[in-house]
């Protein structure tokens, strides 16, 4: 969901700014720069927030540049003052959990193959308990990760087109 925020009234119409559509923008016309994560507009200010994801091992120069784009991007739009701040990337450094674990296929994909690995020795069991640790992996993957969702909407939108043809043939 999209906040508006009304900006200002001239000859032609009212202005109504998104944060979400400043911060897109902005990447679109910036894409290497850092990650721009959250844009806030501080209307009775004239004043922008500007929120970029702090990576490791970024250089000074480099912050400093992404912050004076985002100035110049901002004054193109009748917007005088930008504040950046930085916050650092936390999500690869998240600590193991049992919720994290019990998200992850390979948890699941390595579960499998050791279990059948452990009842079934021997070098044709191994490839069985590999296939059975990649199937696990896939299958998992389908209902854990972001990707997996959108391959389960495709399969239903290709079913629902499916079952539309088979429909208009009888």
């Amino acid at each position: 969901m999209n906040m508006f925020y009304f900006w200002s009234s001239g000859d032609k119409g009212d202005l109504w700014l998104s944060g979400e559509g400043l911060r897109q923008a902005f990447s679109i016309m910036n894409p290497e720069a850092p990650v721009c994560s959250e844009v806030v507009l501080l209307g009775e200010k004239n004043l922008l927030n500007v929120t970029f994801v702090l990576e490791p091992g970024t250089p000074r120069n480099v912050k400093e540049s992404a912050e004076e784009s985002f100035l110049e991007f901002a004054r193109s739009l009748g917007i005088d003052e930008v504040q950046a701040g930085w916050v650092k990337d936390e999500a690869g450094k998240e600590p193991l959990s049992s919720k994290g674990l019990l998200q992850s296929p390979f948890f699941w994909g390595g579960l499998a193959w050791v279990a059948v690995s452990i009842l079934r020795l021997g070098l044709s069991w191994t490839l069985v308990a590999t296939a059975a640790a990649a199937a696990a992996f896939f299958v998992a993957a389908l209902f854990t990760t972001s990707q997996g969702m959108e391959v389960r909407r495709w399969v239903k939108d290709l079913k629902r087109k499916w079952a539309g043809r088979k429909a208009r043939t009888r």
